[in-house]
């Protein structure tokens, strides 16, 4: 009983019988559709029946005004003498007038005049008529002379038959038309008690179909809610899977790039190679991996702050010193482009604030990266100032701009300006996601304005606190000897084992290994260890697990430095391995500065310092071929050998990009846009290989080249000026290279 008292309620979804439905409805539409039918054939025989009587009528029509005019012919003709040429021009009168009797004796016409009791005893007399005249008509060379006066008799008869003849023929076309209005009249009374009967069946078929909607409302409506529902859902599930795709897309591309470059150089590392190509495929593989650490880490970053993982460190700040760091990186990047970078700070910003430093550092260099990158003239400007409750970061360029479609999307993950932005710079698409959400976790914000060919500037606002200066003693720099010292490495994987082995022998490090928890807690009984490096996923047991065993040992094993070396990607991983008994953290992926830098903090916390770097020299203004810095520099970094060794390569790349740029434009005709977007390349390719061997006069007319084919309104005598100018470049640069090698070599 309790489950029929529900089902009892349940509305009927189909009170009638759906044959019974489908019939009925079958039965209308076949009866509108025969309507139709018949209509439409009714309708096309009327217009036929309309078009043979009008043809008719004209044909009849035409039959007496012949008659009238070759009567008159004949009567201007006859008043002189008749020449041959007017006979002529009867006789073919007549024949075009004879011409209309064969139409009304053929065809369709001949069968409507045959209902036509009087039409069709006058045709027979006018074709009686038309005999009688035949041989009085004649052409010239037949008959010399026309019988005039019986032409004119007989004529006069014809024209009065023709005339009677119109005149029956439009009485009967009269008299249908009358029949055919009353007939008319008597379908349309037949046709409209049709559609009355057929839109009754209608309304009979609509009202069983109303009733049955109102005793299944109720159940539609619950079926719209749950369609709502899984609409909604359905949404956000092709969302979901559209982000999906877009991120797996995105994110193969751009590791497969920097992944080319570290297989492949390290494949040309295999092979034998002299030590200026080793340095350079070195170079490329770590400039490689860089790239991709780069790309993972904001893939990290974008999905911490996704997951609400993100947590901000705020404390007392110097701004200025910050700013200043930021874009002391950025100085190198925007000199070898040619760029202003300025740095404007108003007096009324604070000193010191309270502010998450990493994360305030973290927007302003991809802001500033960007704006280089999006900039080929000009000047990059980074303006602070401050108001009553926020602290101000502008960054204005001159480059590209945006529209406002681009503006859009622009602080969407994995979206970019365009499709070339993608092609010719590369990236994830995360900065600017990463900036906004950072910037609102913050309880700030972040806008840009721009306009296409204008430039951009971005704005971010945070909440201003100032803070009291905090004086803290600075870290001894690290050193990067550690002779002597002797480290313990647990580590599973044999490649991060060779890594970690290797840079650590090069800080001068004794390393001995072991591969799993076990194998580490053995080897400390028998050897004594200054620092243990301790991955955190071990196959036998955690290293959280190694490390709180090993300090229960007690003795040297309470004291000794333990470094958790992991991948990281876990938000609270830090803290677990200090809580673990541990005494530092590092991530991989490893580099000699990190290692050094953990091994000086945890061996030698107040001692040893580490010698400055030599500073890079700026180019000299005054040097109007090469900078002999830059070579200078070279020279003392590479040695004699290898400097030569890239010098030749370099006169090598000069002469084949000047083979490929002359091939492009001495071809005739305008460049298409993938030739100049092809000479762009090679310009941009030239001017980085000139800068880095100090070659800056060709530098600097490659980068004219390059400038000039960006621009749509060049003209063909602009780009020959540009590469004339090059060419000579090219050829004092040689000769400059040659005599500053032979007297810098023979100095040393």
């Amino acid at each position: 009983m309790s489950i029929s008292g529900p089902i009892a309620n349940t509305p009927r979804l189909l009170r009638y019988p759906r044959r019974f439905k489908v019939v009925a409805m079958i039965t209308v539409l076949l009866f509108a559709g025969a309507l139709v039918v018949a209509a439409l054939a009714a309708w096309r025989q009327d217009h036929l029946t309309q078009s043979l009587r009008e043809d008719t009528a004209w044909v009849v029509y035409k039959l007496d005004r012949d008659a009238v005019q070759l009567l008159n012919h004949l009567l201007a003709a006859t008043r002189g003498p008749i020449s041959p040429a007017e006979q002529d021009a009867l006789n073919l009168r007549f024949e075009l007038l004879y011409s209309r009797i064969t139409l009304l004796n053929e065809g369709e016409v001949n069968s409507l005049l045959q209902n036509v009791r009087m039409a069709n005893e006058l045709l027979d007399q006018i074709q009686q008529q038309l005999d009688t005249l035949d041989p009085m008509l004649e052409p010239h060379d037949t008959l010399a002379q026309l019988p005039i006066t019986n032409l004119e008799t007989e004529l006069q008869a014809l024209t009065r038959l023709t005339e009677r003849f119109v005149i029956a023929i439009n009485g009967y076309l009269a008299e249908s038309a009358t029949e055919e209005r009353a007939l008319l009249s008597t379908l349309y009374k037949a046709l409209m008690t049709l559609l009355i009967g057929m839109s009754l069946a209608v309304l009979l078929v609509i009202g069983f179909l109303v009733r049955e909607m109102r005793e299944s409302a109720a159940a539609r409506r619950e079926q719209e809610q749950l369609s709502r529902q899984l609409e909604v859902t359905a949404k956000q599930a092709q969302a979901a899977n559209h982000a999906k795709s877009d991120f797996l897309a995105m994110v193969s591309h751009e590791i497969r790039t920097p992944l080319n470059g570290v297989i492949g150089m390290s494949e040309l590392l295999r092979e034998p190679a002299s030590a200026a190509q080793v340095e350079d495929y070195a170079s490329t593989i770590h400039d490689s991996a860089n790239q991709l650490l780069a790309m993972i880490n904001e893939i990290l970053d974008f999905s911490k702050i996704e997951a609400g993982h993100l947590t901000l460190e705020t404390s007392p700040t110097a701004v200025k010193p910050l700013v200043d760091s930021v874009m002391a990186l950025f100085g190198p990047r925007a000199q070898a482009k040619g760029l202003q970078l300025v740095l404007d700070i108003d007096p009324l910003v604070p000193a010191w604030v309270m502010i998450d430093a990493g994360r305030l550092r973290q927007i302003l260099l991809n802001l500033i990266a960007n704006a280089i990158k999006f900039t080929d003239h000009g000047k990059v400007t980074l303006r602070l100032y401050a108001t009553v409750n926020y602290l101000s970061f502008e960054v204005s360029d001159t480059g590209c701009g945006l529209s406002q479609e681009q503006q859009a999307l622009l602080f969407e993950p994995f979206q970019q300006a365009d499709e070339t932005v993608a092609r010719r710079f590369g990236g994830t698409g995360l900065g600017l996601a990463i900036c906004k959400r950072l910037s609102e976790a913050m309880q700030g914000r972040l806008s840009v304005t721009s306009a296409p060919g204008q430039g951009s500037t971005f704005y971010c606002d945070l909440p201003l606190v100032e803070a009291s200066p905090v004086s803290s003693p600075l870290p001894s720099e690290p050193t990067r000897d550690f002779t002597g010292t002797s480290l313990l490495l647990v580590e599973d994987n044999a490649v991060n084992r060779k890594v970690a082995t290797g840079l650590l022998s090069r800080l001068g490090c004794d390393v001995v290994c072991a591969e799993n928890g076990q194998d580490a807690l053995e080897m400390i009984k028998s050897q004594q260890v200054h620092l243990i490096f301790m991955d955190i996923q071990l196959p036998d047991m955690d290293g959280l697990t190694v490390t709180r065993k090993l300090r229960a040992v007690g003795g040297w094993l309470a004291q000794v430095p333990i470094v958790a070396m992991t991948a990281g990607g876990v938000e609270d991983d830090r803290s677990r391995c200090l809580s673990a008994g541990m005494n530092d953290y590092i991530t991989k992926p490893l580099s000699l500065l990190s290692l050094s830098n953990v091994l000086s903090l945890q061996l030698f916390p107040s001692s040893q310092r580490l010698p400055p770097l030599a500073a890079f020299a700026t180019p000299s203004e005054g040097q109007t071929v090469l900078n002999s810095a830059t070579l200078s520099m070279l020279l003392g970094s590479l040695g004699q050998e290898s400097l030569a060794q890239l010098i030749m390569l370099y006169h090598q790349q000069v002469d084949d990009y000047a083979a490929q740029l002359g091939a492009y434009l001495s071809s005739p005709g305008a460049l298409s846009i993938a030739q100049a977007h092809q000479v762009e390349r090679l310009a941009h390719q030239l001017k980085g290989e000139s800068l880095s061997v100090g070659a800056e006069q060709l530098a600097a007319q490659a980068k004219r080249l390059e400038a000039l084919m960006a621009l749509e309104t060049r003209s063909p005598c602009q780009v020959d000026e540009a590469f004339s100018a090059l060419r000579h470049s090219v050829a004092r640069t040689h000769t400059a290279l040659e005599k500053w090698r032979r007297d810098s070599f023979s100095k040393a």
